[in-house]
Order: structure tokens, then C-alpha cells, then sequence
């Protein structure tokens, strides 16, 4: 046999191991305590069930036992990365009393996991812990949640970098196919992560959506991903989670509102600093808010306007004219004579998200800043 295809034998008996593994862990999850803690956190059993959720036992090498019972080798699962050697003989298993989320190539194949640590776990127990660089993985290609990203691309949802697989599951349950949210494994996001996800789609006809907490890591982590970004598309917009938040959380209660809040003020961003930039942002975003369910209205009024810093009475009567035209079907009537941006105003019509031009606002020098002081939204 050659070389080339013992390696391809190799490639195989790996994914099968894998496959395997997958099947183990998911039959443990019942009795742990992952599903209890994942509820917890918004995440319910069908997600749970869909993302294939499962845990691996606290026990020493129950993985590797029930592995080899299955006729793998301990060179296999060695090479696998799914046990190591221990100091005091025999095999260890890498994943023990952990949450467990498999990680797919784009065909499909679970080639790794991550593996989430119980909260009850010691200060010097790393929260999560992936899988070692093998034959099938590699953790600067692979992204989290690419796979299931895939349907909602191509039905033409916004692509957003999340920060952690659970942020992944968050953005998709919340989302209802109007994000693709993937994630790096375990490391920053690389140039070659950046080409995978502009094959699967077109970066620069879609922009893209990064989200990271705003803790020092995240800033760095959205930093290098915005430097990554830009060669492949100037739609860049960014929101972060405020520090000692958990974003599945917020994202359970407040679902996309604050994504989609975020992402359209991120587009007027480099002219936020003056008057039209701020009156040209609330025009553009108020429509946005005015189609959002009602319980989600309040709380992005205030944080638009905040965003903004402008008068939360402002916003507030931006947002009530938005739906008044809304209600009564003459929204697009509306929208032109605002002069807004057209993927605005389509947006708006549609009740998506938009994503605005800022380029395209064209203003009379002066007018806006007497508008500001008044209070008043230019007609």
C-alpha cells in the first residue's frame, strides 16, 4: 500500500472514530448535568438535541474504553486526540466531565469537539478545551457552527464571527435564519478561517457582523478580525457584549433586537461624531425599530439613542412617526421623502435589517444642527 492511501485509510478510521465518540458522548448526556445547565442558559432541548449536544463522563477513560470495546486501537485514539498518555500508565481521556460540542467539516463529518467545563469546575480547570491539532483537524481552518451556517448563507443571511460556540448557538436560535454565526476553535481568527467563510459566501456583497464581549481579550479578538476582514470587504460592522454579560443570555431575552440595533448603527459609524451623521443614523435605523415585535421597542429606543446621544424624546418620536407610516402602508412614501439610503428603505418596507450606505446621505450644511437643538426631525 502507498503512502497515499494509507493516509487516506488513516483519514477514515479518524472520522469513523469520531463518529463513534459522537454517539458515546451523546448517550451520556441524559444523566449529566449539561442539559439542566444548558436551559439554563436558553438553550432547550431541541437546540440541544439539533447542535448534538453531549457530555463526557467524569470517569478516567470511559471514552477509551468503550472505544477500544468498539475495536479501535489505543493508536488510534492516541491519534484521534481523544486520549493521551498518562504519567501513571495506560490511557487518560482528553474530555472528562465536560459539556461536549462536536466540531463538522463542510461535508459534514464531526473531525473534533469542544469541550465546555461544569461551573462547579476549580479555578485552574480551563473553561473550554478543543481538540488537538490531528490528521482530520486543523484549529486555524475549522469554524464552529460553518456547517449549520451553510442553508441560512445561502437563503442570504448576514454572516457573523462570534466569539465562542455558545454565542454560535445563541445568534442561530435567536436569529431565525437571518444570521450565520460561526466561531473560531479555541483560537483568533486566521486568515485561512476568513477564506472558508468568504467561499461560502461572497463577503463583499454581504458585509459581515462581528461580535465579541467587550472585555480587553474581545477588543483584541475584534481588532485582529476587523484587519483580517477589510482586504475582503469594507462592510464591517461590530457589536460587543458588555463585560461580565453572557451574550446567550442576552440574546435569549432580547433575541437579535440588539444585533440588528448594533449592526445599523455600526454602518454610520465614521460620521457619528457630527450632526447629519446622527440625524442621517436615527433616520435610517428608527424604521428598523418601528417594525421590531413591541416588546423589543423600549429597550432599543433607549439604546439608540444612547448609541446616538441623542434626546431619548427624539428617538422616541422618530420611532413612533416610523410606525405610524408603517401602520398605514405608506411606508415607502415615507422613506423617500427622508431621503434615505435605498437598501434602507427597502429594508425598512421588509422590516429586516438594513444595511446603510452612509456614502449615499446627501445634506444641506447647517440644517441638521438647528434640527438638533429644536429637537425636531427634518421633514
Amino acid at each position: 500500500m502507498n503512502s497515499i492511501s494509507e493516509s487516506r485509510l488513516e483519514h477514515d478510521r479518524l472520522l469513523a472514530l469520531h463518529f463513534y465518540a459522537t454517539r458515546f458522548f451523546q448517550s451520556q448526556m441524559a444523566a449529566s448535568w449539561v442539559p439542566d445547565y444548558l436551559t439554563g442558559r436558553g438553550f432547550g432541548r431541541n437546540v440541544q438535541y439539533l447542535w448534538q449536544v453531549g457530555y463526557a463522563p467524569a470517569g478516567r477513560d470511559a471514552l477509551t474504553r468503550r472505544l477500544r470495546s468498539a475495536g479501535f486501537p489505543d493508536s488510534l485514539i492516541v491519534a484521534g486526540g481523544l486520549a493521551r498518555q498518562s504519567p501513571r500508565g495506560g490511557l487518560a481521556d482528553t474530555f472528562r466531565d465536560r459539556a461536549i460540542l462536536p466540531i463538522r467539516a463542510p461535508d459534514g463529518n464531526v473531525i473534533a469537539f469542544i469541550g465546555r467545563a461544569p461551573e462547579h469546575a476549580g479555578p485552574d480547570v480551563p473553561k473550554y478545551l478543543n481538540s488537538p491539532a490531528t490528521l482530520i483537524y486543523r484549529k486555524g481552518d475549522a469554524l464552529f457552527g460553518r456547517l449549520r451556517a451553510q442553508s441560512a448563507l445561502e437563503a442570504g443571511a448576514m454572516p457573523v464571527i462570534a466569539e465562542g460556540p455558545f454565542d454560535v448557538m445563541a445568534i442561530a436560535v435567536a436569529g431565525r435564519h437571518r444570521y450565520a454565526p460561526a466561531a473560531p476553535c479555541g483560537t483568533a481568527l486566521t486568515a485561512l478561517q476568513v477564506g472558508v467563510l468568504n467561499q461560502a459566501c461572497d463577503l463583499g456583497e454581504t458585509g459581515v457582523l462581528v461580535a465579541f464581549d467587550a472585555d480587553a481579550a474581545g477588543q483584541r479578538a475584534a481588532i485582529r478580525a476587523y484587519r483580517l476582514l477589510r482586504p475582503v470587504t469594507d462592510r464591517i460592522a461590530a457589536v460587543t457584549f458588555a463585560a461580565g454579560t453572557d451574550p446567550a443570555q442576552i440574546l435569549r431575552d432580547h433575541g437579535v433586537a440588539d444585533l440588528v440595533v448594533d449592526a445599523a448603527t455600526g454602518n454610520w459609524t465614521p460620521r457619528l461624531p457630527f450632526a447629519e451623521g446622527q440625524i442621517g443614523a436615527l433616520r435610517a435605523i428608527a424604521p428598523v425599530i418601528a417594525a421590531m415585535p413591541p416588546r423589543d421597542v423600549a429597550r432599543q429606543v433607549a439604546r439608540l439613542a444612547q448609541r446616538l446621544g441623542l434626546d431619548h424624546a427624539m428617538v422616541t418620536e422618530a420611532v413612533t412617526d416610523a410606525l405610524t407610516q408603517l401602520i398605514s402602508g405608506r411606508n415607502q412614501a415615507r422613506t423617500s421623502s427622508l431621503d434615505f439610503p435605498a437598501s434602507a428603505r427597502h429594508n425598512a418596507a421588509e422590516g429586516t435589517m438594513p444595511v446603510a450606505d452612509p456614502a449615499s446621505r446627501r445634506a444641506a450644511p447647517g440644517t441638521h444642527q438647528a434640527d438638533l437643538r429644536t429637537g425636531r426631525i427634518p421633514r
